[in-house]
């Protein structure tokens, strides 16, 4: 609870969210799971346990904070255990944070964390936030951004697009601003491209060596503004570029072309397409009959 206070996250905050704590045991869940008629096969399956290669059965999540993950009809399908912070620095052997495996229920590449919660806010609104990591997408809605959910750390799949497009064909993707982070951004953005979407990066300015849950916990303002000042994706790229490289280098400038074109190519609308093909024009001194 400390460390949690400590993350801006109240009592109320965290019985709103479910947030739980694993014992140090091996058998305490499995053994009170056997105690409500579950078979040991289906413990293991559900991936609340592990089966090792002696056959012996055991908790897969011990000592850990535990976070619930909801499909969009606010069903508990799996969990995000966070390591006790203050063990965290005996044994990482099993990673910081670590997830529920695929089951059944669980798909991770066909869930947004927070859907549940933030579907009707995305409809009022008419775009959905798009963070990477959950407690992002947490912090985000203790400060009033109730239309955002999280990726869990992957790149936006087609499964969870076709999830969002039942309420909206905008989006706004704030993931972090590290590499991986961009990376991420890059291949959520063709997909949902090819999809149809509506899309605004945004940009953290000065502060983008910072994820969205740090911003908002320092300043929920300034996130506010880095929203309403987000730049659509072309716009973006162009900024990004052509800050990136120098335009006397050919060899460069042929590469970023390339790369900003296959985004403008997988736009639907071509009136879109033929006012970026002007942008990307002017920006880069070239013969537009060139770049058509």
């Amino acid at each position: 609870r400390d460390y949690l206070k400590k993350r801006g996250l109240d009592s109320d905050a965290i019985g709103r969210w479910e947030i739980g704590y694993s014992k140090e045991s091996f058998d305490d869940l499995f053994n009170f799971l056997k105690s409500k008629n579950f078979s040991e096969e289906d413990i293991v399956l559900s991936g609340m346990a592990i089966k090792n290669d002696r056959g012996k059965r055991y908790n897969r999540f011990r000592d850990r904070i535990m976070f619930p993950i909801h499909d969009v009809n606010g069903r508990t399908v799996a969990f995000t255990a966070r390591i006790n912070p203050f063990v965290e620095n005996i044994d990482k052997a099993m990673g910081k944070y670590i997830n529920s495996p695929q089951t059944n229920l669980y798909d991770k590449s066909r869930i947004l964390f927070g859907l549940d919660r933030a579907k009707k806010a995305i409809r009022d609104k008419s775009f959905a936030i798009v963070v990477e990591g959950q407690m992002d997408a947490i912090s985000a809605h203790e400060a009033g951004f109730d239309n955002t959910v999280a990726s869990s750390g992957t790149a936006l799949t087609e499964g969870q697009l076709i999830l969002l497009k039942r309420y909206t064909e905008n989006i706004y993707l704030a993931f972090d601003q590290d590499l991986a982070g961009l990376a991420a951004t890059d291949r959520g953005i063709m997909e949902a491209l090819k999809m149809g979407f509506n899309i605004k990066i945004i940009d953290f300015g000065d502060n983008n060596s910072k994820d969205p849950d740090e911003l908002i916990r320092e300043d929920a303002g300034l996130f506010k503004k880095y929203i309403d000042s987000a730049r659509n994706i072309i716009e973006h790229y162009l900024v990004k570029e052509s800050k990136s490289i120098d335009m006397t280098d050919i060899v460069a400038k042929n590469k970023s072309v390339h790369k900003i074109l296959t985004v403008i190519n997988m736009l639907k609308n071509k009136v879109e397409q033929d006012f970026w093909i002007k942008e990307l024009t002017q920006r880069y001194k070239l013969d537009e009959t060139f770049l058509r």
